[in-house]
């Protein structure tokens, strides 16, 4: 890992890419291509990079997986739970459906995907035909 300690355009391109002049922390340099004049990676960062026979840098980028370091004190209620996020855009995408449809209220969205949520991560079991009419006294006495 070596340190960036100089970025600066060489006012080159090629084809559509920018040449960029960059100086390491333990005295190597070269020119890296880069899309803009302003890549992703600053001064000051410590990076791993290959260097190739004519002076050309490929800075790779930093493989750790995201991790969201969003701090603010808004709270969806959701957690992290990759199904559960996956659930709610099902419930989310049924109900702007039924908007478009005129059968849902546009101000209903939220209570729609509160109500059914439960139902489709499986923490309550749906009512069928079968458990709604089961219990219910047979009549046999219909006039029809």
């Amino acid at each position: 890992m070596a340190k960036i300690i100089s970025i600066s355009d060489t006012g080159r391109m090629w084809k559509e890419f920018y040449i960029l002049r960059i100086e390491f922390d333990n005295h190597d340099s070269g020119e890296a291509l880069a899309k803009s004049t302003d890549p992703y990676y600053k001064v000051g960062d410590e990076v791993e990079y290959t260097k190739n026979e004519r002076g050309g840098i490929k800075i790779q980028k930093d493989q750790t997986p995201y991790q969201n370091q969003n701090t603010s004190s808004y709270n969806t209620g959701a957690s992290n739970d990759k199904s559960e996020q996956i659930a709610r855009a099902v419930a989310f995408k049924g109900a702007v459906d039924l908007v478009s449809s005129d059968k849902l209220d546009i101000t209903k969205i939220s209570d729609f995907v509160d109500k059914y949520l439960p139902i489709l991560t499986g923490e309550v079991k749906a009512t069928t035909y079968k458990d709604h009419f089961e219990d219910k006294p047979k009549t046999e006495d219909l006039p029809f």
